[in-house]
């Protein structure tokens, strides 16, 4: 099985995505907090470009929250940021939420088009792992694309580190992109440090400036959330394990 690796939501994608699987991966904090969202009784998520996207959807939307961030910090008129501490159950249960990100949501966005996309993080990465062997089953996949968010249109290494550590779970019978081999060893070497290494990350650092020193321990924690959240009509919802 071939797996490319791209390193940002600015990195253009098309046409590596027909037939492919895209897992979107941000780590700090779009996916982990959509993760969260939906483990806490979120009903559906749903990605937007811009706040004013945003706004204009909330009136489409009876009863709608609007979550996200822009440079770090929740956008002014929005009722939840991007900490994954701010879909508590008693905000978020039952509801719907409009998101846009910096980078997470642009990179869902631009991978609508592939024939399934997920969204992994650290927090559920051994359910991903497991929903890959299932989805092989049961479906003839040409190859997977894992898409990191990435910071700003650059490399961003705690969404690198994932991917490594989701490559390595796969086993030794795929084909990698130079980047996916990089992730690979990347992973490889910092495994052991995993905090460590993202904490001192320019994405973690900036965090770590903000005040959200708690958002980066718990988006580091690897295996928690047992879900698998897939873009289904334009919505990110909770995808059954078993698929």
């Amino acid at each position: 099985m071939r797996i490319e690796v791209l390193p940002s939501a600015g990195t253009p994608v098309l046409p590596y995505l027909e037939d492919k699987l895209v897992i979107v991966i941000d780590v700090l904090r779009a996916t982990s907090t959509m993760v969260t969202a939906l483990a806490n009784g979120c009903q559906a998520i749903l990605p937007v470009l811009t706040p004013e996207e945003a706004f204009e959807r909330r009136l489409e939307i009876p009863g709608v929250l609007l979550g996200g961030e822009r440079r770090s910090m929740r956008i002014e008129g929005f009722d939840l940021g991007n900490s994954p501490f701010d879909y508590a159950p008693e905000k978020v249960g039952g509801k719907r939420v409009i998101m846009t990100t910096t980078n997470g949501t642009r990179a869902i966005r631009a991978a609508a088009e592939a024939k399934a996309v997920w969204m992994a993080s650290f927090l559920n990465l051994e359910s991903i792992v497991r929903a890959i062997h299932h989805l092989k089953q049961r479906i003839s996949l040409e190859g997977i694309v894992i898409f990191c968010a990435g910071t700003e249109d650059r490399f961003d290494l705690p969404d690198t580190l994932c991917a490594g550590m989701l490559i390595d779970a796969l086993g030794q019978d795929i084909q990698l992109n130079d980047l996916g081999e990089a992730a690979r060893m990347i992973y490889q070497i910092s495994k052991l440090n995993l905090l460590e290494t993202i904490e001192q990350s320019d994405h973690g650092h900036r965090l770590l400036e903000l005040g959200f020193e708690k958002d980066v321990v718990y988006c580091s924690t690897a295996n928690i959330l047992p879900i698998v959240p897939a873009l289904v009509d334009g919505e990110v919802i909770w995808q059954m394990e078993s698929l």
